[in-house]
């Protein structure tokens, strides 16, 4: 049934194995994200969860996110996250309108690496660069059999969220089929961020829109940055008095 769900709801070349990688000279998203998913313990974690989202989402199984984040990789190169190693992966889907949310967070240690995200994050707000995109993408995505962009273009509205963001949609068709896939990309200090919502143009807008998400991701990055930069001290001082 998920399989079902999967395929009809999201391109079917991004649901299946023999599918050609991005890139075969250095480690694909899904190579790296593969064994992340399968490790991540129940520990708090700089990613969403079922309860940020609306009623409906469901955890994707770990090797169907996979698959489909390592189609996202060429994506995630175009927002110059090719620095950004993920280390805190999440995959829903709903089944009803067969949405999918994901995306993942990272590390970005020093400040050459997160000035030269942000410079590029900056970059893609420029309309010739959007327009230098597309054509890049719709060339790169020729191996994809079926896969076409119609539109790439920026949405200025997610220019504004932590330290540095770019919210970028794209229209694209799957064997005619249309289909919408928004992204967002933020650095919150010294954590980068990528999450994209992909979802059928026939059902209406999605009912857990990117910037929401992008949003709601933030918010878990600051909490775990609040919890993380208080002392042990404190930490037991707060323990005592919820008793």
């Amino acid at each position: 049934m998920l399989t079902s769900v999967i395929l009809a709801g999201v391109p079917a070349q991004a649901a299946t194995p023999t599918a050609p990688t991005v890139s075969q000279q250095q480690p694909t998203t899904s190579q790296i994200i593969s064994p992340i998913a399968a490790e991540q313990q129940a520990t708090p974690q700089a990613a969403l969860t079922l309860e940020d989202l609306p009623p409906g989402f469901t955890e994707l199984p770990p090797e169907v996110a996979t698959m489909i984040a390592s189609r996202l990789d060429v994506l995630r190169q175009q927002l110059g996250q090719n620095s950004l190693q993920p280390e805190n992966f999440f995959a829903f889907v709903n089944q009803q309108n067969f949405q999918i949310v994901l995306g993942f967070t990272g590390k970005l240690p020093n400040q050459s690496e997160q000035a030269g995200f942000d410079a590029n994050l900056q970059q893609q707000q420029n309309p010739e660069v959007q327009q230098m995109m597309l054509s890049q993408l719709q060339e790169k995505l020729k191996d994809f059999g079926g896969l076409k962009v119609t539109e790439y273009k920026a949405l200025p509205e997610l220019n504004n969220l932590a330290n540095a963001s770019t919210g970028l949609t794209m229209a694209m068709e799957m064997q005619g089929q249309p289909l919408r896939v928004d992204f967002a990309a933020f650095r919150r200090n010294n954590v980068g961020a990528f999450t994209a919502v992909m979802y059928p143009t026939t059902g209406g807008q999605p009912t857990a829109a990117i910037g929401d998400v992008a949003q709601k991701l933030d918010a878990r990055i600051l909490q775990l940055s609040a919890d993380a930069n208080r002392s042990p001290v404190a930490k037991v001082g707060s323990a005592v008095q919820l008793r």
